[in-house]
């Protein structure tokens, strides 16, 4: 599917350019930009009990090189493609048995190896005007309850100081170089499943009333669920506040209805940005993507069963260095009666260490609730480098 779906966008790229120009069409060619990058990752997690083929002890070591090419604009249309393709460097364990495969780099990259390691992080027709931007094909998206690696078609129209958002999207995943979650719709990513043949649908609205902006949007998966919601924030440059209702409505009248609720502000002083943030899911709740108000860097019981989550967000800037602070409980319950407590604070530092090479180091302390006996206590590191040039 992956093939015929490369197939379609290399064919609707074709049948754009053989209608154009010839010398217009090389000029965008030879003026488009080339980039490159070579990537490592490695990452440690250490877990007090391994409890599951996730929840176990791993270590590991991944290389990426990743190959861009995006035109120059012709009549509003660009084509940009960028490949990545994998290789293990190192893994403490490559026999062990993870939820995704063999060898502890397998849980996060989960086809890297002796299967596929090649993949298209992009491959899209981008045509823009003043009021109209579409995107066609594997892109990142970045929207609310849709967010990462997509194979979709993402328009936006502008009328004013308000802006229509209409996506539909087939499949999604992961192609970065810390994360290679092969495209799908059928495996859980979308977390419920959705039928590839229809996909899920965003219709979503925003209008700009200079400090306040307001949202609307609607998600479907057809015969599978909804989610119906809508945003309001307030950002002055130093303050801001928002807050996010979605409700989620699933197809099966004998499953359970639920919500969720993001309550949120940020104060900007001394170069310093503190963000305070209350989640609230009730009942049974089931997003799409990735879930776009989790800011944690694990965050497994957010969106559990009448889950309350409570973070503080620390941002600084110290010259070039970047700092990152984010600390968080959710208190939730096994829909059991079971009630349960989990503490998780994660410390971000990026660093130029040089004109092309960047590095990012990050570390994750989980401490669980000792009497849920699903869930460990984790210590995780990892650290990526990228040269990029």
């Amino acid at each position: 599917m992956r093939n015929l779906k490369l197939s379609i966008i290399a064919s609707l790229a074709i049948g754009v350019c053989t209608v154009t120009n010839a010398s217009s069409l090389e000029e965008a060619l030879t003026s488009g930009k080339v980039s490159a990058e070579f990537t490592a990752t490695y990452e440690n997690r250490d877990m007090d009990n391994e409890v599951s083929n996730y929840y176990q002890n791993t270590a590991y070591a991944v290389g990426s090189f990743a190959l861009g090419y995006e035109t120059a604009v012709w009549n509003g249309l660009s084509l940009n493609a960028k490949f990545r393709a994998y290789t293990t460097l190192f893994e403490d364990d490559n026999n062990s048995t993870t939820s995704k495969g063999s060898g502890d780099a397998s849980e996060r990259f989960w086809e890297t190896g002796d299967n596929d390691d090649v993949d298209f992080e992009s491959l899209f027709i981008e045509y823009g005007s003043e009021n109209v931007s579409v995107k066609a094909g594997r892109q990142a998206l970045n929207t609310i309850w849709l967010n990462k690696t997509h194979d979709a078609l993402n328009a936006n129209f502008k009328f004013g100081e308000t802006n229509v958002e209409a996506i539909w999207t087939r499949r999604m995943g992961r192609v970065t170089s810390r994360d290679y979650r092969p495209l799908s719709a059928s495996d859980g990513v979308f977390l419920n499943k959705v039928d590839p043949s229809k996909g899920v649908y965003k219709l979503g609205l925003s209008h700009d009333l200079g400090e306040i902006d307001l949202k609307a949007f609607y998600l479907t998966a057809p015969d599978d669920r909804d989610l119906i919601g809508g945003q309001l924030a307030y950002d002055n440059g130093t303050f801001g506040a928002s807050a996010q209702y979605t409700a989620y409505k699933p197809e099966d009248s004998s499953d359970e209805d639920g919500s969720h609720t993001e309550l949120k502000a940020f104060y900007k002083v001394a170069g310093y940005t503190a963000t305070l943030a209350h989640l609230i899911t009730t009942d049974s709740f089931s997003h799409f993507g990735m879930g776009t108000t989790n800011a944690m860097e694990e965050g497994d019981k957010i969106y559990t069963h009448d889950a309350k989550t409570t973070y503080v967000k620390i941002n600084k800037r110290f010259g070039d260095l970047s700092a990152t602070l984010i600390s968080g409980i959710t208190d939730y319950d096994d829909n059991t009666n079971n009630d349960y407590s989990q503490t998780e604070t994660t410390v971000w530092l990026g660093y130029p260490i040089a004109k092309n090479l960047k590095g990012n180091l990050g570390y994750t302390f989980v401490d669980a609730d000792n009497d849920d006996t699903d869930e460990t206590d984790l210590n995780q590191l990892n650290l990526t480098l990228v040269y990029s040039f």
